[in-house]
């Protein structure tokens, strides 16, 4: 799901990765830029200790010349090589006059020769020959009263050391460490994503495994972040009012169809008393037979939803299958249609109500019965743990496939050779049962195929 299109994983992983591509992208420009620099600092902080020591270690002597009484520098700041290569020179900044100069190679002693006598206070640079540079520090002090200045002259070795040695070894090292640095990022953010929107999962889960005969089942708040929980409940709330008028209607259904039993009744005794004209009863007679089947198609659709009377047991498909067969046996004659049992496992016990299947199946076949074409071969076959009813009939169209289910959906709506609920009960019963229907349109024969397919079995 993290790839869909309009998936929340996908929006949290496209932001997270271009956050944190900005943020890695920002750290490489900072390193990028203070590797440019590197050397500059490095040199700029050895000369300021390199100053600062030499500095402690001048003094006037009790001529009052100024003398240097330490050879530690080379010791504590690099080898000779390094050494050789500075050179510091004391002046006083009241007199412009050189005070000291300090032993250095020709090389620094050329330099510091050249050096104006005014320069600005700390680290800067001067260019040389061979497109090296020639660094500098400056310090001013006061010492025996009088203002003093430092200048401190190196040639750019350590710079070269650190642009030519350090350098590549510290880039590669960061490209290394920013790169690993983004994968883990990258399989964090992936396992935080998945971790962030499972809760969201699992309440898709439970929706879709909710049922329209579970109607009373609710969402599960355990566990379920704060930020989606009004959304859990929501639904939840959404959920019992959808039952309690799912349950209302069911009770209309039910008290319509049971008070209307008893006033059709006396009105089919009164009919069949009174001497009526004889163009006139059948037709009146056929009207009154047709609202009473609809209304006990109304009480079995309103059993099948509450599953009044239902009691679960053992249940063997075939003595089904033999019962619906010898009670439509006439009604196969009358409408001239073959009608065959084909049992093909002799095994075929489920678990269900053994008058509710037989409602099932008596619906199924008098609707193949009923609408397939005259002399069409109408099969019942039983297997382990499923029966299909098979037809040669014209079959169905793909578009009132979606129809087939809906309770008063007939494909000739002005005709009142059915109610439209035969097979609205043949769906409730169904999910009573936990069982699955699925609908073939044009089989091997012709017509159409209905398989029910029940899960609960022994």
């Amino acid at each position: 799901m993290i790839f869909n299109q309009n998936s929340l994983s996908r929006r949290l992983l496209k932001h997270f990765l271009l956050i944190g591509g900005s943020v890695f992208s920002l750290i490489a420009a900072i390193l990028y830029l203070f590797s440019i620099n590197f050397a500059n600092l490095a040199v700029e902080q050895s000369m300021f200790g390199m100053a600062e020591d030499i500095q402690t270690n001048l003094a006037f002597d009790g001529q009052s010349q100024l003398t240097y009484q330490s050879t530690q520098v080379a010791e504590r700041w690099g080898y000779d090589a390094l050494y050789n290569n500075l050179g510091f020179r004391v002046i006083d900044l009241s007199t412009q006059q050189e005070l000291l100069r300090s032993f250095v190679n020709p090389s620094v002693a050329t330099i510091i020769d050249t050096l104006p006598t005014s320069l600005p206070e700390g680290y800067s640079q001067i260019a040389a020959r061979n497109n090296t540079h020639t660094d500098l520090f400056r310090i001013i002090f006061v010492a025996d009263e009088r203002r003093l200045a430092l200048d401190l002259a190196r040639n750019d070795l350590l710079g070269e050391l650190a642009n030519e040695a350090v350098m590549p070894v510290l880039s590669q090292v960061a490209a290394l460490t920013i790169g690993a640095a983004f994968l883990v990022f990258v399989c964090v953010t992936f396992i935080s994503i998945r971790a962030l929107v499972r809760p969201v999962e699992n309440v898709t889960t439970q929706l879709l495994q909710i049922k329209p005969n579970q109607l009373d089942r609710r969402l599960s708040t355990t566990d379920v972040p704060a930020e989606i929980l009004p959304l859990v409940l929501g639904l939840n709330e959404a959920m019992e009012r959808v039952e309690q008028g799912f349950e209302e209607q069911k009770r209309f259904v039910a008290n319509a169809a049971h008070e209307l039993r008893t006033p059709l009744a006396i009105l089919s005794t009164r009919v069949e008393l009174t001497e009526i004209p004889p163009e006139v009863e059948p037709a009146l007679m056929g009207d009154i037979k047709y609202m009473s089947r609809v209304i006990e198609q109304l009480l079995d659709l309103s059993r099948a939803q509450n599953q009044v009377g239902f009691t679960h047991s053992l249940v063997d498909l075939k003595d089904i299958g033999k019962d619906v067969c010898m009670l439509l046996g006439p009604l196969s004659v009358t409408h001239q249609k073959e009608l065959s049992l084909d049992v093909i496992d002799q095994s075929c016990d489920v678990l269900g109500d053994k008058g509710a299947l037989i409602i099932l199946t008596k619906n199924l076949l008098e609707n193949a019965l009923k609408y397939a074409d005259k002399h069409a071969h109408v099969q019942l076959i039983i297997t382990k743990n499923a029966l299909s009813i098979k037809d040669s009939g014209p079959g169905i169209s793909e578009g009132d496939r979606v129809k087939l289910f809906e309770r008063f959906w007939r494909k000739e709506q002005s005709a009142l050779t059915g109610s439209g609920l035969g097979l609205s009960i043949v769906s409730e019963i169904a999910n009573a049962h936990n069982a699955d229907i699925d609908v073939i349109c044009n089989n091997d024969l012709g017509g159409a195929t209905f398989t029910i397919t029940f899960n609960a079995t022994p």
